[in-house]
């Protein structure tokens, strides 16, 4: 707070509660959108080659392709929540594209079920774990597709680039001088 001296007395001049405090558009996007655009990258890599990472050792592959149907379905809920997170921000022109998305991945977690299958070898008893290439490459691709094509309406909205390329010199001094 800042006090300041008017008429001879001191009067508490206390910041806007609905310009500074409550504004969370910069944690939002970064949080909500940002996050979920780079787990996105993340969770297509593991679905494709069972790690983020080349030099994670991987022992089997069974292991491989159950940190692979859990990738997919990670890479499809985290879709959801990004299409959710930006769809009040959308433009008007992008409501019915982002509506198409979220209705392309409702179809693709109605058959994730059978991305994979498990059998028991019978003599050791040890489950393995088998994906369908076929199918599960049939969903990755729809998957793919949406999280590329996201990207235009969430920067349509502003929520990725600025508008405009304007810059407020006083604004950026302003903040600077205020320690923002």
């Amino acid at each position: 707070m800042a006090k300041k001296e008017v008429g001879g007395g001191d009067v508490d001049q206390t910041l806007s509660l609905g310009s500074q405090a409550w504004n969370v558009a910069d944690g939002y996007t970064k949080i909500k959108i940002l996050r979920h655009l780079v787990l996105l990258d993340r969770y297509e890599n593991i679905a494709l080659y069972g790690s983020d990472e080349m030099e994670e050792f991987i022992p089997d592959e069974s292991y491989k392709s159950k940190k692979r149907e859990d990738a997919i379905r990670r890479f499809s809920s985290t879709l959801r929540q990004l299409l959710g997170n930006v769809r009040f921000a959308i433009k008007k022109e992008d409501t019915s594209k982002v509506n198409e998305y979220l209705e392309r991945v409702s179809l693709v977690e109605g058959v994730l079920d059978v991305v994979s299958s498990a059998e028991e070898n019978m003599v050791t008893h040890e489950i393995v774990m088998t994906i369908n290439e076929e199918h599960f490459g049939m969903c990755m691709d729809i998957l793919r597709s949406i999280k590329d094509e996201i990207n235009f309406p969430i920067n349509n909205a502003g929520l990725i680039f600025r508008g405009s390329d304007e810059v407020d010199l006083d604004k950026i001094t302003n903040e600077i001088i205020e320690g923002g």
